[in-house]
Parts: structure tokens; sequence; C-alpha cells
């Protein structure tokens, strides 16, 4: 299967537009994974806080192109109550991909989702998928491709109560 992904991720033209999809707002469901640098994570720890769910992996073209967009993003919200999570599906381990986010200056966590995660995302197969999370737990945006600062900050914006957020 990441086979075919890899494939289907090579021939995909650059800048195509992030997909929106509906997601019914239904419960993000509880998690935990494993940090790149250690520990373990898990949904309770972002109660109340929006979150910026992104899956993607190394070796996948549209994910590597959006990485600078989301580190962006997360630096200009990290006071909004806002966060931003990598959920890497590598099947390298948390090392490379540990050493990727160093090299590539990710900011923001990065953790390993493993299969049965991506299951419960609603069986996550294409990358990159970024949903976006609600203050009470809801999924209320689910983008797939590579998203923008633009693209998030009209997801985020409206969770916020404010017409605008900081983008630069």
């Amino acid at each position: 299967m990441v086979l075919g992904i890899a494939l289907l991720w090579v021939t995909y033209p650059k800048r195509r537009p992030a997909v929106r999809l509906p997601t019914g707002n239904v419960a993000m469901p509880a998690w935990q994974m494993t940090g790149v640098a250690g520990g373990v994570v898990s949904s309770t720890n972002f109660a109340g806080k929006i979150l910026v769910m992104n899956f993607w992996a190394t070796w996948c073209p549209p994910c590597r192109e959006e990485l600078p967009e989301l580190n962006a993003f997360h630096h200009a919200n990290l006071t909004n109550g806002v966060v931003v999570i990598g959920a890497s599906v590598d099947e390298g381990g948390s090392e490379t991909v540990h050493r990727f986010a160093t090299r590539n200056g990710l900011e923001y966590p990065i953790l390993m989702a493993t299969p049965a995660i991506q299951l419960e995302f609603g069986n996550v197969s294409m990358l990159p998928t970024t949903f976006v999370v609600d203050r009470e737990g809801r999924m209320v945006a689910r983008f797939l491709g590579a998203i923008t600062r633009d693209d998030l900050t009209a997801a985020v914006a409206p969770l916020l109560g404010q017409s605008a957020i900081r983008n630069r």
C-alpha cells in the first residue's frame, strides 16, 4: 500500500490546492502517540485547544511542500491556543523522522501515527491529510493535499471568534 501511495504522489502536480472535505463535526477519536523525541502524547493533553492534526510522511512530496506553511502557521499562532501536530506515518521509525524534522527546522510537535491511529481518523490513506479540531474536540475540517497558511487561517479564524488571525 505504501508503494502505491508513493507512486501516486511522485506524479502529484506541484502546488495543487488542498481539497476541503466535510467532517460532520464528529468527535476526534481519543489517541496516544509516541513523540519522535520520546515520551507518549495523548489527545487529552490538548483539551480546550484548537488542534491542527497533519498526517504526513518524509517520503511524500506534497507533505514536504507544506511543511514550511505548517511551521509558519505554528509560529504565528503560538499565543492563540492553536496547536499544530505532525503525525508521521513513516515506517522507518521515530529516529529517521526526528532527524528529518530537525534538519527541516520543524518546531511543532512531531508524533508517530500507527496504522490503528490512521484508521481511527477515518482510514487516513492519502497524504497529506490535515484535520482541524475545535476546542470541544470536534473535527470541523478535513483537508486532502498540501495545505497553506491561508487554508488554515480560513479554517481556524471562526473557531477563535475573530475575523482574522496572525498569518505571518
